[in-house]
């Protein structure tokens, strides 16, 4: 096998993943797309597409085992998988919560478990970890989205605090919204809580519903390219910010107070 770039990307069926897939295979990039419908990825032009469910070890190690076996390295992991929902705090669901993180944070720590060791024996290899905007400040309604978020920026930097002596690169990639299935997933998995016409929160809702459809959301084709050229960096950056507004890049460096009055007021 030539010396190509093998790119294991998890969350494959819709949005920045299913883009991802397709730039890198087109930059020559051996591509192992993968998600928890395999049948969604039928028509991704990757290398290799496999099932996986990175809450469950199990799934995870059989397709490492697939991966290894055919391409018998990686180079590249990009943790893409990930979804939200939104309530206040008071009423969330707290299951659904902890099938939250369970994705958007443990599910990273199953990965970073199953392929660092791979990388380790090549003394090489790069974790993408797909993070969030609101993984650098919070918004009402969202604080349990916002915290697996923050937990995700915490992960990489711990990385590349862990791993530097074998060569293996770390970042965080800070997406702001995009044009994707993200916030019809959002609202499916919301509908119960924000859909209460009794809650004491209901202002708080209906004002995120009005703000959401009015929201300038970016291409997300364009975001994956800009993600892509960053993957293939020889070097990585500890962050990096994409699609983001000059507004929120502004808003991340307010004093608490001012980001705090800011949120309020939108």
């Amino acid at each position: 096998m030539k010396n190509e770039i093998v790119v294991l990307i998890t969350g494959c069926s819709t949005g920045i993943g299913r883009e991802l897939c397709n730039i890198l295979s087109q930059k020559g990039c051996m591509v192992v797309a993968t998600a928890r419908n395999v049948e969604t990825l039928k028509d991704l032009p990757a290398s290799l597409k496999l099932p996986l469910d990175v809450t469950q070890k199990e799934s995870i190690q059989k397709t490492i085992n697939r991966v290894i076996s055919k391409f018998h390295k990686i180079d590249i992991l990009v943790n893409n998988a990930g979804y939200s929902l939104r309530g206040a705090l008071e009423e969330i669901d707290i299951n659904s919560s902890k099938n939250m993180f369970d994705v958007n944070v443990f599910g990273i720590i199953n990965m970073i478990q199953a392929v660092v060791p791979e990388m380790r024996k090549k003394q090489y290899g790069k974790i993408i970890n797909i993070g969030s905007i609101s993984g650098k400040f919070v918004q009402s309604i969202n604080g349990a989205y916002c915290a697996s978020k923050f937990a995700v920026e915490a992960l990489s930097d711990t990385l590349r605090l862990e791993l530097h002596n074998y060569n293996i690169q770390s970042t965080v990639i800070e997406p702001g919204p995009m044009k994707t299935n993200f916030f019809n997933t959002l609202v499916d998995n919301s509908s119960d809580v924000m859909g209460n016409p009794n809650s004491c929160y209901s202002h708080f809702y209906k004002s995120d519903d009005k703000y959401r459809k009015k929201q300038k959301q970016a291409d997300p084709k364009l975001a994956a390219q800009a993600i892509s050229d960053i993957i293939l960096k020889k070097r990585l950056n500890a962050r990096y910010k994409v699609a983001v507004s000059f507004l929120y890049k502004i808003v991340i460096y307010f004093p608490d107070f001012l980001r705090e009055y800011f949120m309020k007021k939108r």
